[in-house]
């Protein structure tokens, strides 16, 4: 075991409360997204093995879903400059296989990051320390843009941040390692998902 797994190893193993959420499992972005399925092809496999595995162990699952407004979405306008007016707007539909079961919860947001949202304010923060909540396990995609935000402002809020390696997906295989490699062991800890749940 390479050191980072015995870092992660260690910390898992202290029992502390933790939640797992996943961030913008549409099918605006995988799916209808022309290259992501084709870079990470078990996505759909793992997140459903994932999503398996926290409900017998009755881990707290929270879902967000973007949907974008013209009238809220403030960057928006910058996205079109900066990419010749392509903007994909999120609608919110999660993949079949990304379902919330009703005792899961379920946040819509308007941006990037899920803790700046103003369609979420303060009540994702606030639902996570109602339930005692210290550490969070991350998924979903696009790793570089709104799971990275999401647990950048999770990390500043004072929660350990662990993101779930293949269980995130993004424009291509590239994108996604480097920003991972770049953070790992800086404010967030990478894990593969059989990791979570193997160690304790």
């Amino acid at each position: 075991m390479d050191n980072n797994n015995e870092i992660s190893l260690k910390f898992l193993s202290e029992g502390k409360e933790s939640a797992l959420i996943l961030i913008d499992l549409q099918t605006d972005y995988v799916s209808k997204h022309k290259n992501l399925l084709k870079d990470f092809p078990n996505l759909p496999k793992n997140v459903t093995s994932l999503l398996a595995q926290a409900r017998i162990d009755n881990m707290p699952i929270i879902h967000i879903y973007e949907i974008d407004s013209t009238n809220t979405s403030l960057w928006i306008p910058w996205w079109k400059v900066l990419h010749s007016g392509d903007c994909l707007m999120g609608e919110g539909n999660a993949e079949p296989w990304a379902q919330k079961q009703s005792n899961e919860i379920a946040f819509f947001k308007d941006t990037y990051d899920a803790f700046l949202s103003s369609t979420i304010g303060d009540e994702l923060e606030k639902h996570l320390k109602s339930l005692n909540i210290t550490r969070v396990f991350m998924c979903g995609v696009l790793t570089k843009a709104c799971v990275m935000f999401t647990a950048n402002s999770a990390f500043t809020k004072g929660f350990e941040v662990f993101i779930i390696e293949d269980c995130c997906g993004d424009s291509t295989y590239k994108d996604h390692k480097t920003v991972l490699d770049l953070y790992n062991g800086y404010h967030i800890k990478v894990v593969e998902s059989s990791f979570i749940f193997n160690s304790k």
